[in-house]
């Protein structure tokens, strides 16, 4: 029991309650009431501090993937009667990794060449190339490649993606072209 002399109202005494606790923990000991003795003791409260670590690594992997997945999306309509090429961005740092994706005719080969050099985009296990005369080629899937990535060439200035059709005899025809600006810096 607490005594309030002037004070507000509910407002507890610190030393009285320490008091009122110690006298009736005196009390519970001699006549050994276990209730009492089992509520003084001290409780164990552990804390959630795991399931919010938890909850911070799935929302920071969930953000990475995400962001990772938006960073190959090339915008590009399968188009089987019009090969066509597109780009992640036009104008791209030197040294620095950016997508393009093809579309035209299925069953026709295609090679991708970077200032006239053959190259190979990296799709991972997605894109099978064949190695040809002119460089490697690769099929489109339903009219479409997936996304695939290149390192943007060192030299400022314009660079021309181009795409070429591979005929039966080894010749190469260019059906697709499209132009990037690379920088040394932003």
């Amino acid at each position: 029991m607490s005594f309030i002399f002037g004070g507000v109202r509910g407002r507890e005494d610190p030393e009285l309650a320490a008091g009122n606790r110690r006298s009736a923990m005196h009390y519970a000991r001699d006549v050994n009431d276990e209730r009492v003795l089992a509520d003084d003791r001290p409780t164990i409260r552990r804390g959630n501090h795991w399931v919010w670590l938890a909850v911070a690594v799935v929302v920071l992997a969930v953000l990475g993937f995400a962001g990772a997945r938006g960073a190959d999306e090339v915008p590009l309509t399968a188009a089987c009667q019009a090969p066509a090429i597109g780009v992640s961005s036009s104008e791209l740092i030197a040294g620095q990794t950016f997508y393009y994706r093809l579309t035209g005719a299925d069953d026709t080969p295609y090679v991708v060449t970077l200032d006239g050099e053959p190259v190979r985009g990296d799709a991972g296990s997605t894109v099978r190339y064949t190695e040809t005369d002119v460089g490697p080629s690769l099929e489109l899937a339903q009219c479409l490649s997936p996304g695939l990535a290149l390192a943007a060439p060192a030299g400022d200035g314009p660079h021309d993606l181009a795409l070429l059709e591979v005929a039966d005899d080894g010749t190469t025809t260019t059906v697709a072209e499209v132009t990037v600006q690379v920088s040394g810096t932003r």
